[in-house]
């Protein structure tokens, strides 16, 4: 029961980082200054390293489309890859716990895809329509990207960088 606590925990970690492996370019902050955030679109992958316990391999990878600071679309794409059909079962069981967290909030589009040898939970979040209080009400005030009702860039670089993820731009 720990143990799968313990997964839950991981995997909810990274779902507050919305929510990889490698990157295409040296790690170094895409956007140093507010200003730059404040007159800047575009677009940025991310991905992220972790330690993972033996037998699984861990994919982590975010899209973001943004305008002025304001991140307007977050696509991720979280997974794992395990010949272990209890590895598979736990993280299954994790993404579907968090996935029944956001059912029914309308602009947050998630689904758990198993195979043989992976589960992948695929999320976008679409921040210039889904509801933000409905969202608070679910995530919390506290840690939260959210700033002035908009998801900020800015905040999710932050807490984004302290787990190790890299950016650049598209």
């Amino acid at each position: 029961m720990m143990k799968k606590n313990k997964i839950i925990f991981i995997v909810i970690i990274f779902t507050l980082i919305i929510t990889g492996c490698g990157h295409k370019k040296p790690s170094k902050d895409v956007i140093e200054s507010k200003d730059q955030l404040n007159n800047k679109s575009g677009s940025m992958s991310c991905t992220r390293q972790v330690n993972a316990p033996s037998g699984v391999k861990p994919t982590l990878s975010y899209d973001i489309t943004y305008k002025n600071n304001e991140i307007l679309v977050l696509h991720s794409i979280e997974g794992i890859e395990s010949s272990t059909k209890e590895n598979l079962d736990e993280y299954e069981e994790a993404y579907k716990k968090i996935n029944n967290n956001y059912k029914g909030l309308k602009y947050y589009d998630s689904k758990v895809t198993r195979t043989d040898n992976s589960v992948t939970r695929d999320t976008t979040i679409n921040y210039e329509k889904i509801n933000i209080n409905k969202l608070l009400e679910i995530e919390g005030e506290e840690d939260n990207i959210i700033e002035n009702g908009k998801a900020s860039l800015k905040l999710w670089l932050k807490f984004a960088k302290k787990f190790g993820t890299t950016c650049h731009e598209d």
